[in-house]
């Protein structure tokens, strides 16, 4: 990469028009509006972008009875112009916009913000008040809801220790209230599920002894025999957090349930090195999240080991729950919340989570172009491949895979004109994708740098940045991608919403911090990888995130939490 930025000026071009080169064509016209060189606009149109948090300085009143001139209907939207002024052609040449290598915040008046406020008013609003009826047809996703949200609050450092006030601090007391209800509503949508095992696997599998002989003391033991009378069977009460209260155990909102609590868990309980237990207003809620992981962790470790599924003897796969679907999503969304939870011992003799037949399986998945999908035989997609590889990351086992038909597909995810990625060969851009494919290259990225030889042989990220171009990434997500009202998007035409929130703002974090020296995060890491950033585009000193982790996607500080408790 250069040490300025520059961006393309040319759409696309095609050599042969159809449908899918059409789609395209429109998404650039979509986008082009926003790439407006911010010089070029009049005082009036300044200001409004103040107004709404885009620019910083001092806002002046403006007549917004006058339109913007020389702009396309989709940017005199963002500019909060009347939509039934007449529409007017878009722009034939976008230029680049002012910001540098390394903006220098304010002191540049066209770097655009970050509108941090409206988007934690917004997600805020959509945990604590109640939603739409629309949201009936999510109404088995409660725990991806709250993680999709609570995770994007935590990038913008909505829960940091205030600066000012303390625990009777009004804003501080209800952000507290807020985690413990979320604790509360995760720990109703745990379900106990009974579980036969052999007993021969109880006896060598550690973590299944010891939840057996909780359960004996408990009064919860049931021993069986099998349909011939036989081998003895053990009956063991497991579970998972289902969609919502009373449904049905689901490794997806088991993972989205468990990366909440560890976000809470580390809010209210990360800091009693350095703050005292009193001082910190969310030690309850921290300390209530912790007691639920501690409580179910063992339960949730008998069901996952449930959800294998056998092949010639081998357990190659995991279901998303029993009877379930098998893909690479149960994989990834089984290991993380054991990885999380300290279950992945290496140094079990019989610690079934760890079998080399699952990476083999992960492997098969992996597609002509490079790309993983869903199962073997599937085209290749991006949060398919982020799973597979996450998932390899977690096992060690990366180097299991062709890792540079990988890193070539997800390169080549990224789009030249709008800057964002795209999910599929031949799609459209789509704002979540930011984190899918931004963040398996940051892991991919982060595996090279751990292994030299791999590292000479592509010639892989340097000392630069990631291996995909970070400013225009981000330049998407700050332009196109934020509603000023709060909340991100897929693309300009887009309604915003949680799903769209979370994976703009996860893909931001990314962009914006530099590789970490080492993976995963372990309880003695000083955080010091934190504080470096690669380049980034608009006010430096308003947009910065907290820092993701690319596996995991929670912040490395919480993770490193969860690496001291487990």
């Amino acid at each position: 990469m250069s040490s300025t930025t520059s961006y393309p000026n040319n759409r696309t071009k095609h050599i042969i028009e159809s449908k899918s080169t059409e789609a395209q064509q429109d998404t650039e016209y979509e986008c082009a509006p926003f790439f407006v060189d911010l010089k070029s606009l009049s005082e009036s149109q300044l200001d409004h972008l103040r107004s709404v948090g885009l620019l910083g300085g001092l806002c002046v009143e403006v007549d917004d009875s006058i339109p913007p001139q020389g702009l396309s209907s989709k940017a005199a939207k963002l500019l909060g112009v009347d939509e039934t002024q007449p529409r007017v052609e878009l722009l034939e040449e976008i230029h680049p916009s002012s910001a540098k290598n390394k903006v220098v915040g304010v002191q540049d008046p066209y770097a655009i913000r970050l509108v941090r406020s409206a988007h934690i008013n917004y997600l805020s609003n959509a945990l604590s008040e109640p939603l739409s009826r629309g949201f009936i047809s999510l109404d088995a996703s409660h725990p991806w809801m709250i993680y999709w949200c609570l995770h994007s609050l935590d990038l913008l450092q909505h829960f940091d220790p205030p600066a000012s006030g303390g625990i009777n601090d009004l804003e501080t007391l209800q952000k507290s209230q807020l985690l413990k209800r979320i604790v509360s509503t995760l720990k109703h949508c745990w379900t106990d599920v009974p579980l036969q095992f052999d007993i021969d696997d109880v006896k060598k599998n550690t973590k299944l002894s010891q939840l057996h002989k909780i359960q004996q003391q408990q009064g919860e033991y049931i021993s069986s025999t099998d349909a011939e009378g036989t081998n003895e069977k053990i009956e063991i009460i497991g579970g998972g957090f289902g969609g919502g209260p009373q449904q049905m155990p689901h490794c997806a909102p088991t993972y989205a349930a468990v990366l909440s609590l560890c976000i809470i868990a580390s809010i209210g309980c990360g800091q009693e090195d350095t703050m005292n237990k009193s001082h910190n207003p969310y030690h309850e809620a921290g300390k209530l999240a912790m007691e639920l992981l501690n409580e179910k962790r063992l339960p949730m470790y008998a069901f996952f080991l449930t959800l294998r599924e056998h092949e010639d003897g081998e357990r190659i796969a995991f279901r998303m729950h029993h009877d379930g679907e098998i893909d690479v999503r149960a994989t990834y969304c089984i290991l993380t919340p054991c990885h999380l939870l300290g279950l992945l011992d290496k140094e079990e003799e019989k610690n079934h989570l760890l079998s080399p037949s699952i990476a083999r399986y992960i492997a098969s998945c992996q597609t002509f172009e490079g790309g993983f999908g869903a199962e073997p035989f599937n085209e290749a997609h991006g949060g398919y491949s982020f799973c597979a590889l996450a998932a390899l990351r977690i096992l060690g086992l990366v180097s299991i895979i062709n890792v540079e038909m990988l890193r070539s597909w997800l390169v080549r995810r990224q789009l030249e004109f709008e800057g964002g990625f795209c999910g599929r060969t031949n799609k459209l851009v789509d704002g979540c994708y930011s984190f899918w494919q931004g963040g398996a290259i940051a892991v991919l990225d982060g595996w090279y740098n751990e292994n030299d030889a791999a590292c000479e042989k592509v010639g892989a990220a340097d000392d630069e940045g990631l291996s995909f171009d970070e400013v225009m990434l981000q330049r998407y997500i700050l332009l196109c991608a934020q509603d000023v009202n709060g909340g991100l998007r897929d693309k300009p035409s887009k309604p915003k919403d949680f799903y769209h929130s979370c994976y703009n703002l996860s893909g931001l974090s990314v962009s914006q911090h530099a590789l970490s020296s080492s993976w995963p995060p372990t309880s003695s890491d000083t955080g010091d990888d934190d504080k470096n950033l690669n380049r980034l585009f608009g006010d430096s000193s308003f947009n910065i995130l907290a820092r993701t982790d690319p596996v995991l996607n929670i912040r490395t500080d919480r993770a490193r939490h969860a690496a001291k408790q487990f």
